[in-house]
């Protein structure tokens, strides 16, 4: 799902900034089926130039985990006729490559690439029904309604795009809806992975997701379900309300694990507030709880809070800054500090 507690920020600006336009106001009424020649005209291309990073208190480390590096987003629409294709070119960094960074996902310096979605769709009237390569599920979509900081939001899920997504998402009349099957992993049955000198089996699995929700001028809500062929499901609940300059919004999660070897359940919820001091600057703050409950285990009861400020630097750059601060780990556990801060030039 969207976002977690620490994912990647071009992930959720990307969403925003790139999203395809699933607005049926340019298509032939008359001929759903029409299909004109390919034009130049009917791509567009977008793009953004970000840099950015994250430190925390445990590593000690400052480290990229993927936010530096260039978008670039190619859309099409063509009648009904639409597609989306979206990739990364990303440069990581660490000033301890050996560090035990709790939130990167691959410590060593290094450029790399990323196709990060690529779909077709075709446009009902009532909402946009594609295929992707690589793609987010239709969950992802609320999953983090509710929050209004800018990186350590938490709700339920992980920040992975999903593969072979096959997904309905649209809204009318103020009633929002979307319902996808996908992929974990872009291999159809398992593989063998080596990570630090060992040797990890990784399953692919095939998963169902959907939401429905009410979108209207000052509020929004919705209630999504995941269920996965690995024994896990997800239950969630999401919303937030605009009052003037200020916003509000919370998600809510279940995730329940039932295997022979877990049976786990996380219950947590995220709270935040946003506030619009001027037209540029927005400050938000943020807090979270959740309890891990494992047969045979004790509890694990765990909380904290984040603050936040987004400033505009002009129509197409801004910048933010987040620090999370962990405030009960359980017991045994450090709570450690963590820092994010970015900026993005678009075009």
């Amino acid at each position: 799902m969207k976002k977690t507690l620490l994912a990647l920020a071009i992930a959720s600006i990307s969403a925003s900034a790139f999203a395809v336009d699933t607005s049926s106001q340019n298509s032939r009424n008359e001929d759903m089926f029409a299909f004109d020649p390919m034009h130049k005209d009917q791509f567009s291309v977008s793009g953004s130039v970000g840099v950015g990073g994250y430190y925390d208190t445990g590593s000690k480390a400052f480290y990229d985990d993927w936010v530096t590096g260039l978008t670039l987003a190619v859309n099409y629409r063509n009648n009904r006729i639409v597609g989306y294709f979206e990739t990364d070119l990303m440069l990581n960094y660490s000033t301890d490559p050996d560090a035990k960074a709790a939130s990167s996902t691959d410590k060593h310096s290094g450029p790399a690439t990323d196709v990060d979605k690529a779909w077709l769709g075709f446009d009902t009237g009532f909402g946009i029904a594609s295929f992707g390569w690589e793609n987010d599920t239709a969950l992802d979509a609320i999953d983090g309604a509710g929050d209004n900081t800018y990186e350590f939001g938490a709700s339920a899920g992980d920040a992975s795009d999903a593969f072979n997504v096959v997904k309905f998402q649209g809204s009318t009349n103020g009633f929002a809806y979307g319902v996808s099957y996908f992929e974990t992993e872009d291999f159809h049955t398992s593989k063998l992975v080596v990570e630090k000198s060992a040797i990890e089996k990784v399953e692919n699995q095939k998963g169902v997701n959907g939401y429905v929700g009410i979108e209207q001028e000052i509020f929004n809500v919705y209630a999504g379900y995941e269920t996965r062929d690995s024994d896990y499901d997800v239950y969630t609940v999401t919303g937030n309300v605009q009052l003037g300059a200020v916003k509000l919004g919370t998600n809510f999660w279940i995730e329940e694990t039932d295997t022979k070897a877990k049976d786990m359940t996380n219950t947590g919820y995220y709270v935040s507030a946003g506030y619009a001091v001027s037209e540029d600057l927005t400050l938000a703050v943020g807090y979270a709880a959740n309890t891990f409950e494992e047969k045979g285990e004790t509890d694990l009861d765990q909380s904290f809070m984040n603050v936040a400020a987004m400033y505009t630097l002009a129509k197409n750059m801004d910048m933010g800054i987040d620090i999370k601060q962990e405030l009960d780990m359980g017991e045994g556990n450090e709570e450690e500090t963590y820092v994010f801060a970015a900026g993005y030039y678009y075009f």
